[in-house]
């Protein structure tokens, strides 16, 4: 082979790269299937305003990445920012929830800590070194029973951590943090 052949295969084969590499960026792991119903179901992007060129056929099932609240509605994401509206279509896969502040409202411990979650604040005591911490948290996101949170103090310090969420336990992701709710 020559230079120029070489050259030809090398430069083919990082555009194939390249492609491969982008087209698998906008994956997003489906955590089940929403068909529509019998009828063209419009879609809504993130900020829930109507998708005025596009809308999905009658009867078709398409896979669900992550569900959202959008304007008060549960919406199943079809694309990478394209919604259905949940009462407009019928879900089969894992139950889909969304976790809300009401879910992490109340007394969450682990072992003599308690978390203390009220609306966006967050107290944390730790009653055997008699340590307390004041701040608040957002939840950040939310896919299935993942639930990413932000905590920040009024120092602006914080930390973000992404839990598994089960009704009665936060579990993290990346320490061996448990929060069991009390209440």
């Amino acid at each position: 082979m020559n230079k120029r052949t070489i050259g030809s295969l090398f430069i083919a084969g990082m555009a194939a790269l390249t492609v491969g590499i982008f087209s698998n960026s906008t994956d997003v792991s489906a955590s089940g299937v929403a068909t529509t119903f019998d009828h063209v179901t419009r879609m809504y992007n993130r900020d829930g305003d109507l998708i005025t060129n596009r809308a999905l056929g009658a009867n078709t099932p398409w896979q669900v990445g992550i569900f959202a609240e959008i304007n008060g509605e549960k919406m199943y994401q079809v694309s990478t920012n394209e919604f259905v509206k949940a009462s407009e279509t019928s879900y089969e896969g894992p139950v889909v929830k969304s976790i809300t502040d009401d879910d992490l409202r109340g007394t969450w411990i682990n072992g003599n800590i308690r978390y203390y979650f009220n609306v966006g604040r967050l107290i944390i005591n730790n009653n055997s070194e008699n340590t307390r911490y004041d701040g608040y948290y957002t939840i950040a996101s939310v896919k299935g029973d993942q639930v990413t949170i932000v905590f920040n103090d009024d120092d602006s310090e914080g930390w973000t951590q992404t839990f598994t969420y089960d009704g009665n336990s936060l579990t993290s992701n990346s320490t061996s943090l448990v929060l069991y709710k009390v209440n």
